[in-house]
């Protein structure tokens, strides 16, 4: 009587986290338009400095200044923003303007402010001045959409009751987290049962299965799968990494050994990402000499720039 063992082949597939490329920035950009309530010349505040002013001089008021003209990929994480108001003022100490941020046109987040200083005391001494920084998100959360609106911008409020306050121009840099990475978030273990040695030898079981990909990335991205061996019975075959095949983005199924197989290809994404589908085959007859027992393979997934 043949004896018959089941034969047991498994294929993980391990997440790899993906690459984060330095942090980048965007800016300094300029207002492009502006509203107000209570300013003179408001339209002064637009554009590059050229020494003519938007002004106050009674407290409060509102000038509001937008379409900074943003284009931040979608799938950025939003690390911190830099406002910088060119301004003077007639009285150090006591004129200044608060700051605000706007998403969606309606102030959000902290308040920062910035009071005259000796020697600034109208419009053509106005200098720039910083407030924020590249790790300040002003106390709330920015999307990439958020800031490449029309309507994303600063408020400015006038402080002080003496004196008058002064606005050349206003510019903002925002530094953000570009990210690429890939992840596994379904499937990725094929299994089976093999009742012969014969079975083994013949390649007449191909294991398929399909791992699906979440992929998040500012840039040209494309997906990398490279196979490697974990064990596999003694006196087999070596089973190398060209015993699993998986289908490239052409459509093919190609060898998974070194350097790996291109399985997507894409754009920048959404902030969400997007999902990717990978079929996977194990071919029994390029390994395993007849030998019953467990083989086992690592699938990674890198990510990298599709230059």
């Amino acid at each position: 009587m043949k004896l018959r063992r089941a034969l047991s082949l498994v294929l993980f597939v391990l997440t790899l986290g993906g690459l984060l490329v330095q942090a980048v920035s965007q800016g300094p950009n300029y207002a492009g338009a502006a509203s107000t309530v209570g300013w003179t010349d408001a339209a002064n505040a637009t554009g590059t400095p050229d020494n003519a002013c938007a002004s106050r001089s009674a407290s409060g008021g509102t000038l509001d200044l937008t379409n900074f003209g943003f284009t931040i990929p979608d799938a950025a994480t939003i690390n911190g923003i830099t406002v910088e108001v060119k301004f003077a003022g007639t009285t150090a100490g006591d004129d200044g303007v608060r700051v605000r941020l706007l998403k969606g046109g309606s102030p959000v987040g902290n308040t920062q402010d910035i009071y005259a200083i000796s020697g600034q005391s109208d419009c053509s001494t106005s200098a720039f001045r910083t407030v924020g920084s590249p790790t300040d998100p002003w106390g709330t959360s920015w999307t990439a959409s958020d800031i490449n609106a029309a309507n994303f911008g600063v408020r400015l409020s006038k402080l002080g009751s003496t004196g008058t306050s002064y606005v050349d121009s206003v510019r903002i840099t925002v530094e953000y987290q570009d990210v690429m990475t890939v992840t596994v978030i379904s499937g990725g273990a094929l299994t089976a049962n093999v009742n012969s040695a014969a079975t083994v030898e013949s390649g007449k079981v191909e294991f398929l299965g399909q791992t699906t990909l979440q992929v998040v990335s500012t840039k040209n991205w494309r997906v990398r799968a490279i196979a490697t061996v974990t064990s596999y019975p003694a006196g087999a075959d070596d089973p190398t990494a060209n015993a699993v095949e998986i289908k490239d983005y052409l459509g093919n199924f190609t060898p998974a050994g070194a350097p790996g197989v291109i399985v997507a290809k894409g754009t920048p994404t959404p902030a969400g990402g997007v999902t990717v589908n990978v079929d996977l085959r194990v071919m029994l007859d390029d390994f395993g000499d007849g030998k019953i027992g467990t083989y086992q393979f690592t699938v990674n997934y890198s990510i990298e720039e599709d230059i």
